[in-house]
């Protein structure tokens, strides 16, 4: 990269605002523009950037930017990149997991996909170094360009093609979204019944995690269902509301069958 690229960000959702700061401070680009149809969500994104300008009329999306950034939600990239027009010369990326680069095919010929693998929100700080971001151009050359940005943030940078990306988004929600739901609901069980909540199994989570980190998860499972304890397994899902019970037992019988109990 032979100075910061002019970028143009579309999306201004919690992944958007976790790059683009990063981006910048990196020196990779030089944010011009911020999109969103929301104007006062572009203008927060905007004014946490050097001289971004927040836009919310897609007809008003500078066309003379080197880079665009597309970081939107998976199921709006398709349509908004039938809607935008084209800047055929410069590179489109947008951030999904689960969505093929050519997605972003009708705006030009150069486009790929940069892919940050961990859960952003707005307001927590996540330490961009540590993210592993996995890329993928259509173009050898664009692939090298997408790699050198991806690496002014963070050393771990990774080539991954749409299915393997895909298979990786589906294992990140198993691990992120899934555990975190069950998180929820373990605070809702516990402030409806005992009058605590999920603080009370803070050393708990930080146990499991500790040693899903150590060794494989397979290894260091516990609990009534890796026993076979069915006994336990009833008694606890004629404790819990109708939709709890049936989750827990769902889960049980996976772990069950995992280890053919």
């Amino acid at each position: 990269m032979n100075g910061p690229l002019r970028a143009v960000i579309i999306g201004s959702g919690n992944v958007a605002s976790a790059l683009a700061p990063a981006l910048e401070n990196a020196g990779a680009i030089e944010t011009v523009a911020v999109y969103s149809p929301t104007p006062g969500h572009a203008a927060a994104l905007a004014s946490k950037l050097k001289s971004a300008v927040a836009v919310s009329d897609k007809k008003a999306i500078p066309a003379d930017a080197d880079l665009y950034l597309m970081a939107v939600k998976d199921d709006a990239i398709a349509a908004l990149a039938s809607e935008l027009t084209p800047v055929t010369e410069a590179l489109w990326l947008h951030t999904s997991g689960g969505v093929p680069a050519s997605a972003l095919s009708p705006l030009s010929g150069r486009y790929g996909v940069f892919y940050p693998l961990q859960t952003f929100s707005k307001g927590v700080e996540v330490d961009i170094a540590e993210v592993p971001i996995f890329v993928e151009a259509a173009d050898k050359a664009d692939e090298e360009l997408v790699v050198s940005l991806a690496r002014t943030i963070s050393p771990k940078v990774h080539h991954a093609d749409g299915t393997t990306r895909c298979r990786m988004h589906a294992a990140a929600v198993f691990a992120c979204n899934f555990t975190n739901h069950l998180w929820a609901i373990a605070d809702d069980i516990l402030r409806r019944e005992t009058g605590t909540d999920l603080t009370v199994l803070y050393p708990l989570l930080r146990e499991t995690m500790s040693k899903a980190m150590k060794m494989r998860p397979a290894e260091a499972q516990t609990g009534p269902a890796v026993r076979g304890d069915r006994g336990v397994i009833d008694k606890h899902a004629s404790l819990l509301q109708p939709d709890e019970a049936a989750l827990y037992r769902t889960i049980s019988d996976s772990i069950l069958k995992y280890y053919d109990k």
